[in-house]
């Protein structure tokens, strides 16, 4: 499998990355983006030690691959993505929502279902497998870009203020596409191999230029990455902001000024009814937020914990309001939460051949995963109180022999030492109080898409039929 060196020296490609107005000449290098890297490298070796989680023979060759590449024949096969999809989130406490494991699911589903891609020509089809194999083969890292720019929201991409706003084929070559405009969020783009380009917002009729599904290396000429204020460049230390420090991913607009694409890295070509359908028909949907909610589960486990020894810390662990505030706030939504992601991957949907997370249970979790993401949040400040008001500026306040002693003394709690309290509400205050925090918030509500969309795929997804059959059989008994 692919070590943690050869993912970080694939990153020194010459990409075109833009942070305040100036190019990073390497982002392994730049303050910005080196923790996360690190963080990805460390888990790509801590994958490449544990072969038996991370990985599965391939049955033609008898080769290892990474299991996150596996497509899922059964509900066995979806525990094997479940471990691994864990294992890729833990490192980071489910904090990286986009870390290589996402996009791979969304990959391994197409090439699944290659007969959508079949419909345009067997060559799309040819051509997201072949990219499936190849990216299995080198356990590449993808990003994608799939929601447009926030300019018009009103009208259609070919109806935007001017043509090429949203990403579209500006013109056509014999040897494949050229590629202009903007996507408004490709998530830890600049720390991927490759971007995945296309859209999951729906295309409307005329929108042919720019019904695309493609993929380019992070280096293609004309592609150029503009991250968001970056969170580790701002934190003054790892004790003062732990989380803010390591694991922000950076969210990135990404813009395609006039990028060649050759037609075998193209999966879908001027077909907006496949476009549309491109992420429903085919178990990608569900797959990639299989791992998204085996992710946002190691969250749930981290938020529990912390809400736990912030109880420790203060002796309050005896109290019974305390306990039945951790019980029915935390621990209650904490089980239901794991129970549907169980329940996901032991009833699958099987069809063609292909197991699929039952969606039931996939969009029952993504409708309260925005609700339970800000009901655990404050279930955590209310346990706070004003400890979070109460804290020295930095660490400094330990060093300064002008202000150690009162620092030491004053801020030290029955059972834990002032440097040990502090450094455990500094930790908490970074998950559930900081702009990191905001961020990690606003992901968990926004990343799949708003609340009534999930709902409304909740409602397609649930099996009413069956419910109201028992319904029927009631009434017939009298």
């Amino acid at each position: 499998m692919r070590g943690g060196a050869t993912y970080v020296a694939s990153l020194r490609d010459g990409r075109t990355v833009f942070l305040d107005g100036e190019r990073v000449d390497d982002v392994t290098k730049h303050p910005a983006f080196v923790e996360p890297i690190r963080k990805i490298a460390e888990t790509y070796d801590q994958a490449a030690a544990a072969p038996d989680v991370t990985t599965v023979v391939d049955p033609a060759t008898g080769r290892h691959f990474g299991a996150m590449w596996l497509i899922p024949r059964s509900a066995d096969d979806i525990e094997i993505r479940r471990r691994v999809h864990r294992f890729w989130a833990e490192p980071s406490y489910g904090l990286m929502g986009r870390t290589p494991d996402h996009v791979a699911s969304v990959i391994t589903a197409f090439a699944s279902w290659r007969q959508l891609f079949d419909r345009a020509g067997r060559q799309f089809g040819d051509n997201i497998v072949r990219f499936w194999e190849k990216a299995r083969a080198e356990d590449l890292y993808l990003s994608y870009a799939i929601v447009p720019p926030q300019i018009d929201r009103s009208q259609p991409a070919h109806r935007q203020p001017e043509p090429f706003l949203y990403p579209g084929a500006v013109r056509e070559r014999d040897d494949g596409i050229v590629v202009r405009g903007c996507q408004a969020i490709a998530t830890s783009a600049a720390m991927a191999d490759w971007l995945f380009l296309s859209y999951i917002t729906p295309l409307a009729p005329g929108d042919d230029d720019y019904a695309l599904s493609l993929v380019m290396p992070m280096n293609a000429d004309g592609l150029k990455l503009y991250p968001r204020r970056p969170f580790a460049a701002q934190a003054t230390s790892v004790y003062d902001y732990p989380l803010s420090s390591r694991f922000d991913e950076l969210d990135v607009t990404v813009v395609f000024e006039d990028v060649f694409v050759p037609w075998e890295q193209v999966f879908i070509y001027r077909r907006v009814d496949l476009v549309n359908a491109q992420f429903h028909e085919t178990p990608s949907h569900t797959m990639a937020n299989f791992q998204s909610l085996v992710r946002f589960g190691v969250k749930l486990e981290f938020l529990a914990g912390l809400a736990m020894k912030l109880v420790e810390l203060h002796s309050n662990e005896g109290n019974a309001a305390t306990q039945a505030h951790l019980g029915g706030e935390i621990a209650a939504l904490c089980a239901a939460f794991e129970g549907l992601v169980h329940a996901a991957q032991r009833f699958p949907l099987v069809s063609e051949g292909v197991a699929r997370p039952h969606p039931q249970y996939i969009y029952a979790g993504m409708s309260l995963q925005r609700r339970l993401i800000v009901d655990l949040m404050r279930a955590v400040r209310e346990l706070a109180g004003g400890a979070f008001q109460a804290l020295p500026s930095s660490s400094a306040s330990f060093d300064s022999p002008e202000t150690c002693a009162d620092t030491e003394r004053y801020y030290r709690s029955g059972v834990a030492s002032a440097r040990d309290r502090v450094k455990l509400l500094k930790l908490i205050w970074d998950m559930v109080g900081t702009e990191f925090a905001g961020r990690q918030l606003q992901y968990e509500m926004f990343y799949s898409a708003a609340q009534p969309v999930v709902n409304a795929r909740m409602f397609r997804a649930y099996d009413w039929a069956k419910a109201k059959a028992m319904v029927d059989r009631c009434l017939g008994e009298y």
